[in-house]
């Protein structure tokens, strides 16, 4: 557990708080399409998504008002809501429903209150411009009286409810992969979740008097999250007998197609069985997917369609090639992407494709208990990572996982009940050291203030793909050496593998180090445990100072040894440090009994002179506050910084987390300088 051990400053720690800024403009809401590797807008201009999941969402109307401007305040434009028809209100306290079904006697009637709530939540996020990433099967759990969906024998009728009753008695953990595989194998399911998308898509919210399949706001869909059925059975995973009759019918059909012998699905022995058994899995979700398809166009949706997210082996990943719009991966990682040349982009990044939208729509530090004692002390270097390897490869989307579970950690304003410095992987909205770093970032990715490789590489994978345990299943076909994913992009292709791939130095040989992108702007410092980014907008270093000025930084000047620090710095103003106006910086720092602590010291080389009539001010925006006491007794947002001999602006040490430094009206504020 991390602590406090350094009191806050109170007079400041209010000032802070209270220039959290909330837009009550409505932005439009501007259509977007798949395009090349970008959401492209009708300008062909990319856009980028920094977003964040709300699972069970249902605030009430003043909170979902909150909860918007607050998550656009923090950069966010894209939300991938979570768990709709999850049958449990162990994360929804104060509402009073489950999700968008009532989940009496079955999954199928819908609850008006929770509709009510998701309706006027999604239209407060659209007023600030923010996307939607719907998921149309994620934890819903067929219910007995859903058999009635489809018309068969009273015999039929019996035995499906039977087997899923018998399915809903497992555990979670062994009913989870075979509740989400099984619209692949039954035609019930399947039925529901065609009538789902179609109710979904074409509800009409009432409170933008559009359906959500005609609204631009629905920027994707997803068929499924995070299945295959390939990854189900290899794994073990297993279904009551009724839909092992079911897969055993498709199977019989898929052999007597190929005229092939049969055999057991289990018990696949030569490549030959292997690979008719790859084909099979393939063809299963091919069918959902493609069916699924039809249903969300005849509604009059054009979003971006995928079959489902994460790594599941290169015979999925190949589907998804053919078949999908975009492509999406999960990731809960090691934040000190330092720590070895191998890092979390040498497994993010095996999904993806050439000629594909990416998102990674589930981030985060790795979880569990053992890994928050490990690693929750060094999660502030994943958002600067992310954000700047991220526009280095240029992926299409990045969102975190979560803000919040349900309403357990919100309050009435849309903030934390409790914002605290610990680690909270599935509610950020507490964990305020993230926070500080999501508006910076947030920024440097968005804006593409980092640049994309300037020689980015292609990996060809070439069939044939034949998983035949999890191991095998999940290692990828071909892999680059170690560390060549921080110095070029890597995208994949399926098809003729180049003669001299093999012999690529990228497979063959380590990279040099320290790795230093082939733009030059990242370097990724194994020896020194250091990540800096220098660029003409942005600079910014996370990892463990020891004494000596990190690589690169040209206009951050850092002083600090035997401390894990994050620091960000962007200009605000579209223009380089040399010219801007606006800088904001993000800071936190964490010393070696993994206590967070006053740093590192912050000086600012290399900005242009005040001009007659201007100073340079700071504003400090966080740590957040009920109220500015500071802005009550003085009237005033900016203070004046000093600047030494050298042209330097040295920042105060104050217990601060995010500031803004501008060039203000030298008459602004007559208070003496913060120290």
């Amino acid at each position: 557990m991390q602590f406090r051990c350094l009191p806050r400053t109170a007079l400041l720690c209010a000032a802070l708080a209270a220039c959290a800024r909330s837009s009550g403009e409505v932005s439009p809401m501007v259509p977007l399409k798949a395009e090349g590797e970008a959401f492209v807008d009708d300008k062909g201009e990319s856009v980028r998504l920094w977003g964040v999941n709300l699972v069970s969402p249902f605030p009430s109307h003043e909170e979902a008002e909150h909860i918007a401007a607050n998550l656009a305040e923090r950069q966010i434009n894209l939300v991938r809501p979570h768990h709709l028809l999850r049958p449990s209100s162990d994360w929804i306290y104060r509402a009073k429903v489950l999700g968008l079904s009532l989940m009496r006697e079955n999954t199928r009637d819908p609850d008006p209150e929770a509709w009510d709530r998701f309706d006027y939540l999604n239209a407060q996020l659209r007023k600030h411009g923010i996307y939607l990433s719907l998921s149309l099967h994620f934890s819903r759990s067929f219910m007995e009286g859903d058999a009635d969906v489809l018309k068969t024998t009273p015999e039929d009728r019996a035995a499906w409810m039977a087997a899923v009753r018998e399915l809903r008695s497992w555990v979670w953990q062994k009913s989870m992969d075979p509740m989400k595989a099984l619209p692949t194998l039954d035609a019930r399911c399947r039925a529901l979740q065609e009538e789902f998308a179609r109710q979904l898509l074409g509800h009409r919210n009432p409170y933008t008097g559009l359906a959500y399949g005609q609204d631009p706001q629905v920027l994707t869909i997803e068929v499924v999250n995070e299945s295959s059925v390939e990854y189900c059975l290899i794994c073990g995973n297993t279904f009551p007998g009724y839909f092992l009759d079911g897969l055993s019918a498709k199977w019989a059909v898929f052999l007597k197609g190929r005229a092939a012998e049969p055999f057991d699905l289990r018990k696949a022995k030569s490549d030959d069985e292997k690979k008719m058994r790859a084909e099979f899995y393939r063809s299963l979700d091919e069918d959902l997917l493609k069916g699924m398809t039809r249903v969300v166009r005849d509604t009059g949706c054009r979003a971006a369609l995928t079959y489902s997210n994460l790594w599941r082996g290169e015979n999925n990943l190949a589907m998804h090639q053919t078949h999908a719009d975009f492509i999406e991966n999960h990731a809960y990682v090691d934040p000190l992407v330092v720590r070895e040349p191998r890092d979390a982009f040498a497994e993010i990044n095996r999904t993806l494709l050439r000629g594909k939208p990416f998102i990674i729509g589930e981030l985060n530090h790795a979880e569990g208990e053992a890994n928050k004692h490990k690693l929750a002390h060094l999660r502030t270097m994943l958002p600067l990572a992310i954000s700047s390897y991220g526009a280095f490869n240029r992926y299409a989307g990045i969102v975190w996982f979560a803000w919040s579970h349900g309403d357990r950690a919100t309050a009435a304003n849309g903030w934390a009940v409790s914002e605290d410095r610990d680690s909270h992987v599935g509610d950020m909205v507490s964990d305020g050291m993230m926070l500080d770093h999501l508006r910076t970032c947030g920024l440097i990715f968005r804006k593409g203030l980092v640049a994309p490789s300037r020689e980015p590489q292609t990996l060809y994978v070439d069939a044939p793909f034949l998983g035949t345990d999890y191991s095998s299943l999940m290692k990828a076909k071909y892999e680059v050496k170690p560390g060549w994913q921080n110095v070029h992009a890597y995208r994949k292709a399926f098809g003729p593998v180049p003669a001299a791939q093999a012999a690529a130095d990228f497979m063959t040989s380590a990279p040099p180090q320290p790795l230093v992108s082939d733009t030059g702007e990242i370097v990724k410092d194994v020896s020194r445990q250091q990540l800096t980014v220098s660029a003409a907008q942005a600079e910014a270093f996370s990892g463990h100072l020891d004494g000596a000025p990190p690589a690169k930084l040209a206009r951050l000047l850092l002083k600090g040894s035997n401390t894990f620090s994050t620091v960000v710095a962007v200009c605000l103003d579209g223009r380089p440090f040399a010219e801007t106006g606006a800088v904001l910086i993000s800071r936190t720092c964490v010393d070696s009994n993994r206590c967070e602590t006053l740093g590192p010291d912050i000086a600012l080389s290399g900005l242009a002179p005040a001009g007659d009539g201007q100073a340079w001010c700071i504003r400090l925006t966080r740590p957040r506050q009920v109220k500015t006491i500071l802005e009550d007794f003085t009237g005033q947002r900016h203070w004046k910084l000093q600047t030494d001999s050298e042209g330097r602006l040295t920042l105060p040490r104050a217990d601060w987390h995010e500031c803004e430094v501008r060039l203000c009206p030298n008459a602004i504020d007559a208070t003496a300088p913060l120290k």
